[in-house]
């Protein structure tokens, strides 16, 4: 943000400095150079004052809906959806949708300062909070023209964009934060290039691995976009995709494909498994599974390449989530050979 300075403020910052060199007994040529060079003069003053009105107010936001006009600086965003990446691009909302959306552990620090709104969003709990912008995607779309008489509405479809990578850049896009988003990228990119680096001695180049959701009694694989840290094992750190979780969950868009145990020998005969249980699931489901005689011939299993994924920790997949769990899973695979 750029600071205005009156000129009495620019005058009273230069006095003082003045006067402190001469108390201190220093080269008052010195001192009166270096305060100089730290005091903005007032052309420099008026420059920036010019700067900050000639400064676009509004930004014409390209959505689904059509182009929408848009606070240049919004201050109180209401996300319904994408907090997370918002607070990625700089742009961290006053509500956000608790139950649903919010609870990642990488992302305390910008939670503690956003409002519940509701599962799904409350039209009433939105109009009380006073947005200058509103955010959305599809679990909320049937009220785009309630939420759009409250204020500004973005409405970015789920199926826009194919993973996070491509969601930052369309974000990034969308809000005028093309600057935020590309630097994010290359954080991205070195934390990935990073993170091979470290498991190269512990995970072979053409490992395979893959991700199992257990929900209740239900079996499922998981693609590269659907939180449990696909986007990190498959995209960051390369490990190989099976060619039946690659067509049939990450070709297909679905992202999840429910299997049955007695298919785990054919669909999950890879070098890595890492499993989640969601929430809900009891110790006696999981422990049905972990007994089966089914399971211990995995040979992940065998090879005690078995890695758990805390359901709590690993079910985000915003971007400031995936790069504490690319630290996370590496430190896993890196522990695993060791």
């Amino acid at each position: 943000m750029i600071v205005k300075k009156t000129w009495l403020t620019v005058g009273m910052t230069a006095l003082l400095l003045v006067m402190s060199a001469c108390g201190s007994g220093t080269d008052t040529t010195s001192s009166n150079k270096t305060a100089s060079q730290a005091t903005t003069t007032p052309a420099a003053a008026t420059a920036q004052a010019e700067a900050t009105a000639s400064a676009p107010k509004t930004y014409a936001a390209k959505t689904a809906k059509g182009d929408v006009t848009i606070p240049a600086s919004p201050k109180r965003v209401a996300a319904a959806y994408y907090h997370g990446t918002l607070a990625a691009l700089g742009i961290t909302p006053i509500g956000a949708s608790k139950e649903w959306w919010m609870g990642s552990p990488f992302l305390k620090e910008q939670e503690a300062k956003m409002e519940d709104i509701g599962s799904p969003a409350s039209l009433e709990k939105v109009t009380s909070m006073n947005p200058d912008l509103i955010v959305i995607n599809g679990f909320s779309e049937e009220n785009y023209d309630k939420f759009s008489k409250i204020a500004p509405t973005v409405f970015i479809p789920y199926t826009a964009y194919k993973n996070v990578r491509e969601e930052m850049k369309l974000l990034g896009d969308t809000f005028g934060r093309q600057k935020e988003a590309a630097d994010w990228l290359a954080k991205y990119e070195q934390k990935a290039k990073e993170s091979r680096e470290k498991i190269k001695a512990s995970v072979k180049e053409g490992e395979s691995a893959v991700i199992i959701n257990v929900r209740e009694k239900k079996i499922s694989l998981l693609g590269d976009n659907y939180g449990r840290g696909g986007e990190v094992i498959y995209n960051m750190l390369k490990l190989k995709v099976p060619d039946f979780v690659q067509k049939q969950a990450i070709d297909s868009g679905k992202q999840l494909v429910e299997i049955s145990m007695e298919t785990l020998p054919t669909y999950a005969n890879t070098d890595h498994i890492f499993i989640c249980m969601n929430a809900g699931t009891t110790e006696e489901q999981v422990k049905a599974i972990l007994d089966s005689p089914i399971w211990k011939t995995l040979p992940a299993v065998k090879n005690n390449k078995v890695h758990i994924l805390d359901y709590n920790t690993y079910l985000y997949y915003d971007p400031i989530s995936i790069l504490g769990q690319a630290d996370l899973i590496t430190d896993m695979l890196v522990k695993s050979g060791s």
